[in-house]
């Protein structure tokens, strides 16, 4: 089966733009977009939690610090941390779950303040995720770009997650375990059957993934672990014609059905090696 063809001629009526990187890890490598810089959304917390785990490793901060929510980080949109009363303090950790697992807007803001932009920005361009950057803190702003990044850029992130080059074994799997806890799985984990997930050894092993929304784009991405081995998948999607948010089930039915394409592939070709 030709994938990448078949993904195409899947979107043909499709109104907007769509970047796809998927690596099966085996050599086998599909591309569409892939250098195509978009709106990051809330994927860009993803290498905010790379810059924090890279200022615990090295010793600049102490995994045991805690953090104070001031006036200067409240952001509206997605997580809980805006209802609640500003200097309250967590824990640094606690507040790097919250930004992942419930995208925490707050939350983000309180790490990009004290990790700052210039040394996140530094890691982004050690990793070598070239056409990916953060400009600025969240903002309760329309029409606003705060990063960018590629669907090629975010998969490197990941890649290099799963293949232990950013940290030791044990810091990886740390931050592994954050990202099993996300909630939202709107097109990579999304689809992917029930039936291969939640039933007695289940094919998939988990599936860590970091989705984003703005206006009209949609991103998802990360790493899907089956018994026949990883594989990792990044699906961005723009300029649709839908900037109040009415139409996410048609946009993110695109992206299902990407998902879901590239994984029957994936488990075809496991199940015949």
């Amino acid at each position: 089966m030709n994938i990448e063809k078949v993904i195409k001629d899947s979107l043909v009526n499709f109104d907007g733009k769509v970047a796809v990187y998927y690596d099966d890890l085996n050599g086998n490598v599909l591309k569409i977009n892939e250098k195509e810089k978009y709106n990051s959304a809330s994927c860009i917390k993803i290498f905010i939690l790379i810059e924090l785990f890279n200022q615990i490793s090295n010793g600049t901060i102490h995994r045991e610090t805690e953090l104070t929510y001031l006036d200067k980080h409240y952001v509206n949109g997605s997580g809980v941390m805006r209802y609640l009363s500003k200097g309250i303090k967590l824990p640094i950790l606690d507040i790097a779950t919250l930004m992942i697992i419930i995208s925490d807007n707050v939350a983000t803001n309180m790490l990009i303040d004290f990790l700052r932009i210039d040394k996140i920005n530094k890691t982004i361009e050690n990793i070598e995720c070239k056409d990916t950057k953060l400009y600025s803190e969240f903002k309760s702003v329309e029409d606003e770009v705060f990063s960018e990044t590629t669907a090629y850029d975010y998969y490197l992130a990941w890649k290099k997650l799963n293949d232990y080059e950013l940290f030791d074994k044990e810091i990886t799997q740390e931050i592994i375990d954050i990202i099993k806890n996300q909630k939202y799985h709107e097109m990579v984990g999304d689809g992917i059957d029930k039936v291969y997930k939640e039933v007695e050894n289940p094919i998939v092993n988990y599936i860590v993934t970091k989705s984003g929304k703005y206006q009209s784009v949609r991103n998802d991405g990360g790493i899907v672990s089956t018994k026949y081995g990883n594989y990792i998948l990044t699906i961005f999607i723009k300029d649709f014609k839908d900037k109040d948010y009415r139409n996410d089930e048609y946009v993110y039915s695109q992206g299902r059905k990407i998902s879901n394409l590239i994984f029957n592939e994936f488990i075809r070709k496991g199940t015949i090696q």
